[in-house]
């Protein structure tokens, strides 16, 4: 690894004080993932070891830094402690964002939205996990990106005003989690829920319109300047769990005066519409034939909301059919750029004839005093996951 690419990481408590007698950490984001994972390891000397047994328990905050960039906070949710006959003392410890806890957590049974008026989105959401102390809502995916990246994404989408999404009725079910009622509300809205790094709760949608951050290269020849795959590169293309189309049958609205339709909503989009800006190389989605993926959705009230209820399924899906995995040196590129999800790569594989532009879908921070520093990267192909139309208005 270069020294330019060398980063320095630091796990840092409320207090200020930090971890240092760490030895191995792992730090994963996959964007259709609400809840990021940081998991490492510590081996305190014998003088640290009363502060750690102390710090090192569950539900306390750490947050992570890689040189000065805030990568976000993580609650301790395990601890696994080894003691050796020479007693010396191994922590494993594994950390999550705090949207773990409503991911987990019920929401109230008797929630509802009310079914005379559209919510914004903003208002239901919060109601569903302010209790879990959540109380802020932004939907500036492009600053989030570039806070993390440590550039400005050039051509990223702009934020949207968040009170232009509507929540149609929608009613908490029994045994549900708080996590789970907030994801109907997006499946209708093309929307997914993060969490930015400085607490935030973030509304977003995948951006392929970007400038790409960085190039990701294989090449024996060394044709193409970048940042060069180390060790071997994974692509999976499958047929396996896509469907030709998908279906969504919703519910006549008998409460809404301005809706006329006398027949239930049902909208059907078929893979070949969504795949239509897929590179030519991620396979044809109409080679595996028919294959019909039928599903209700009650709350979606009219034909708009069904086909993004059904876009989002079948993209969801269509995000497993073509996939490459590998591993770069470091956690920046040659770009300078801090590695992040929602974020677009130039992809140069000259075994594949691969030169395209494509999408990060999960990153994955490693580092080890053997191994030192290394980044491995998922992509997508652009549009690959579609997760509907965001309403204007």
């Amino acid at each position: 690894m270069s020294a330019y690419n060398r980063c320095k990481v630091t796990m840092r408590f409320d207090d200020g004080s930090t971890i240092s007698d760490w030895i191995s950490l792992t730090l994963r984001d996959t964007y259709t993932d609400p809840v990021a994972e940081l998991r490492f390891q510590a081996a305190p000397t014998q003088p640290n070891r009363p502060e750690y047994k102390k710090r090192l328990r569950k539900g306390h905050l750490v947050t992570v830094f890689v040189d000065d960039t805030n990568l976000g906070s993580f609650l301790i949710q395990t601890v696994d402690k080894t003691i050796s006959k020479a007693g010396g003392v191994l922590y494993d410890i594994t950390c999550k964002t705090p949207l773990a806890t409503p991911y987990e957590g019920s929401v109230d049974p008797t929630l509802e939205l009310s079914s005379q008026t559209d919510t914004p989105v903003s208002i239901a959401i919060l109601k569903a996990l302010a209790p879990y102390g959540f109380d802020r809502i932004s939907t500036d995916g492009a600053s989030d990106a570039s806070a993390i990246t440590g550039r400005s994404i050039k051509g990223a989408a702009p934020a949207f005003p968040v009170d232009t999404l509507k929540a149609q009725q929608c009613k908490a079910q029994e045994g549900e989690t708080a996590y789970q009622f907030c994801s109907r509300i997006f499946s209708r809205l093309a929307v997914c829920l993060r969490m930015k790094a400085d607490g935030q709760l973030l509304i977003s949608a995948p951006d392929y319109e970007q400038q790409p951050s960085y190039t990701l290269v294989q090449d024996p020849k060394r044709r193409v300047d970048g940042d060069y795959f180390i060790g071997e590169i994974h692509i999976h293309d499958t047929n396996e769990g896509q469907f030709s189309e998908a279906v969504c049958r919703g519910e006549r609205d008998d409460n809404n005066p301005d809706v006329t339709q006398t027949a239930r909503p049902e909208a059907t989009v078929k893979a070949t519409d969504l795949n239509a800006k897929r590179p030519a190389y991620s396979g044809d989605p109409a080679a595996a034939g028919y294959k019909p993926y039928i599903m209700r959705d009650k709350n979606a009230r009219d034909v708009k909301r069904c086909k993004n209820v059904a876009t989002m399924a079948l993209g969801l899906k269509a995000k497993e059919a073509f996939t490459i995995e590998g591993e770069v040196d470091g956690f920046r590129a040659k770009t300078g750029a801090l590695w992040a999800v929602n974020t677009t790569v130039h992809v140069y594989i000259a075994e594949e004839d691969i030169d395209e532009k494509m999408w990060v879908a999960e990153r994955t921070f490693t580092e080890d005093k053997a191994g030192g520093q290394k980044t491995k990267c998922k992509i997508l192909g652009l549009y690959q996951l579609r997760l509907g139309e965001i309403p204007k208005g």
